[in-house]
């Protein structure tokens, strides 16, 4: 039996408009009507909402379930039993869903967890989002994440560990194309892989069922290996230097010809950098490094890059609810519309998974819907206030 919900404005995420008394008609999971209220089936169940904004769930393109968001996660995630990072993953799913996010992409965790994590959600057995997972990252040895990832050095290894995560069952391939942060003695800076060693990752996706490849990408040199390589998404990409965040023209035009995605990952502990004092890590950051990085995306979206939103989250000091901050900023910090920064979140994600049932309030798509109080086209911060949740067409809230 059908399912329609009304509300007082309908945003469907395919245009930069409000419908007035707009429903969205669900069976099965899936939406077979939205639009205008008057015109929607009279049959079934009818579910007014009143005055809320009806419009797609969230898709958050970055986060890491089994970590613990602290202020210690590498070593929460290294003294962690499997049992606790199940645990931690349980939670930060169900947490994510009640923020109004309805998919998530897994950028990296174990096999055993991440997989078990993305089952159980897509059986009902936890609330969860949609889990699109990766898995194990691909990574050099001793390089970023190797605590969770698959070591791999040469060009024979790297396809033998794609050839393992498919077999392993991972929905997309996430590598390490430079170190990070979060791992002692990687160097941020300088790239993991040439740029042939990443195109035999790319060419081994594609070979085995055009699988995506996001790449993690924090110095510049990595950003051009990645874009020249065709990998679908960089993640983070600061062009970072031995002299800091600086914005790099050939690294991004590079961007732009490979059609890549950048997700900035621009709020990873946005919420805590706000109380720490001065002379905190995360407040020197802010003062200092956050300026380049938005003046670079400023940048990047003037060329006509896509960005698509994600969070970081359980990396430090970044709980997985804060999703929302990232599509804010979009708007406050680097000029995005509200419609262009929503979209990150909705259809433009969608695009970037290869997910043409995802994203968008449209017949044939899934049922994944939030409402949320007040205008997001005007008042983006109406994401945070999230009243409704049907997920797959089920009903969380």
């Amino acid at each position: 039996m059908p399912t329609t919900y009304t509300a007082d404005r309908l945003y469907t995420a395919l245009e930069d408009q409000i419908i007035a008394h707009g429903a969205v008609t669900v069976e099965d999971g899936t939406i077979i009507y939205a639009g205008p209220a008057a015109d929607a089936p009279a049959s079934g169940e009818h579910v007014g909402l009143g005055d809320l904004t009806l419009m797609p769930g969230l898709i958050d393109m970055h986060v890491h379930l089994t970590f613990s968001s602290t202020n210690d996660v590498v070593n929460d995630y290294l003294n962690d039993s499997d049992s606790m990072r199940l645990i931690r993953g349980v939670d930060n799913a169900r947490r994510a869903l009640m923020a109004g996010v309805t998919t998530v992409r897994e950028c990296g965790g174990r096999n055993e967890h991440v997989f078990m994590l993305r089952e159980a959600g897509a059986r009902g057995i936890i609330p969860a989002p949609r889990i699109i997972a990766a898995g194990g990252s691909i990574t050099t040895t001793g390089g970023h994440c190797w605590f969770f990832g698959l070591e791999a050095d040469s060009e024979d290894e790297l396809r033998r560990a794609v050839r393992g995560q498919v077999k392993a069952g991972a929905d997309y391939i996430k590598v390490m194309a430079t170190g990070g942060a979060l791992t002692p003695r990687t160097n941020p800076v300088e790239p993991q892989y040439s740029e042939q060693q990443l195109r035999a990752i790319v060419g081994e996706a594609i070979r085995l069922g055009n699988l995506r490849v996001a790449a993690h990408c924090h110095g510049t040199a990595g950003v051009l290996n990645a874009a020249r390589a065709g990998v679908t998404t960089i993640e983070h990409c600061s062009f970072q230097s031995t002299q800091g965040l600086s914005y790099d023209e050939e690294a991004a035009q590079a961007v732009v010809s490979a059609g890549c995605y950048v997700c900035p990952t621009l709020a990873i502990a946005e919420r805590a950098s706000k109380t720490m004092p001065e002379d905190h890590p995360l407040s020197r950051y802010r003062r200092t490094m956050f300026p380049s990085r938005v003046a670079n995306l400023r940048r990047l979206h003037a060329l006509g890059v896509p960005f698509v939103s994600g969070s970081d989250a359980g990396v430090t000091l970044t709980p997985i609810e804060d999703f929302a901050y990232n599509i804010t900023l979009l708007v406050d910090e680097v000029g995005l519309s509200h419609h262009q920064a929503i979209q990150s979140a909705t259809t433009t994600a969608a695009e970037a998974l290869g997910r043409a049932d995802l994203g968008a309030l449209q017949a044939g798509r899934a049922a994944d819907m939030i409402a949320v109080q007040g205008n997001p086209l005007t008042q983006i911060q109406a994401l945070w206030d999230v009243e409704a949740i049907i997920a797959g067409g089920r009903r969380v809230r």
